[in-house]
């Protein structure tokens, strides 16, 4: 089960949420985003019309607030969905979508991608090199 709780800041809201060995805040402003932590490696979320992503650096050592770089600034795991089902804050005519139902939404996909990370069922990306000159 996850946990959120909304924290107001200056320009944008932030909701902490949590779920079996995962933790993170999601932000809205201007894109919605969330990152967090998961067994020890860094993720990031983001949402976009109707479609969303999630990776997670492999490299324990890159902080969330890093990404996104997989695939190109580090190695990782990427999960991306379009969604027709996905509720856009930013869209006037989806006002039957509350605030509550998004992040009820990104709580319960972010517990599906983690569950796939922990049974290794997400696309592996490594790091894209250049020997560029």
């Amino acid at each position: 089960m996850s946990v959120a709780a909304l924290v107001v800041l200056r320009d944008c809201s932030m909701v902490q949420l949590s779920g079996k060995d995962w933790s993170g805040n999601l932000l809205f402003n201007v894109t919605t985003v969330a990152s967090g932590r998961v067994n020890g490696y860094s993720w990031y979320f983001q949402s976009k019309s109707n479609s969303w992503m999630v990776e997670i650096a492999e490299e324990q050592a890159i902080e969330p607030n890093d990404l996104p770089l997989v695939g190109f600034g580090c190695g990782g795991w990427l999960y991306e969905c379009d969604d027709s089902d996905l509720p856009n804050l930013n869209n006037s005519n989806n006002n039957n979508k509350s605030e509550a139902d998004f992040i009820n939404y990104v709580s319960k996909k972010l517990s599906l991608v983690f569950t796939m990370f922990h049974q290794n069922d997400l696309e592996y990306l490594p790091a894209v090199t250049c020997c560029c000159d």
